[in-house]
């Protein structure tokens, strides 16, 4: 069963949009600041390049959604196989597992 929200769709691609945006916003920001004093290094995150992040976070995704899938398509079937089978086989020995 689907649980429903109470928000509505734009409302949530407005607040991914958000959550997306403002550290982005940041991470670019603190990349255009010009320090002159020396003394004072940038940020750690300012010296990361932005395409860096979006490298390494598409091939987080890409493993992430490819092990969701291979679990979703291959391991739970085969699981609700087994266990339909025990069930309707008529062993019971497989009953009280």
């Amino acid at each position: 069963m689907k649980k429903k929200s109470a928000d509505c769709a734009v409302c949530r691609l407005v607040r991914l949009y958000l959550l997306l945006a403002v550290p982005l916003i940041a991470v670019l920001g603190t990349l255009s600041v010009d320090s002159t004093d020396d003394s004072i290094g940038p940020m750690w995150f300012a010296r990361v390049e932005l395409i860096d992040i979006l490298a390494w976070g598409s091939v987080a995704g890409l493993f992430f959604v490819l092990c969701y899938r291979l679990y979703a398509d291959y391991w739970i079937p085969k699981q609700r196989q087994r266990s339909l089978e025990r069930l309707l086989g008529n062993n019971p020995e497989d009953l009280d597992r």
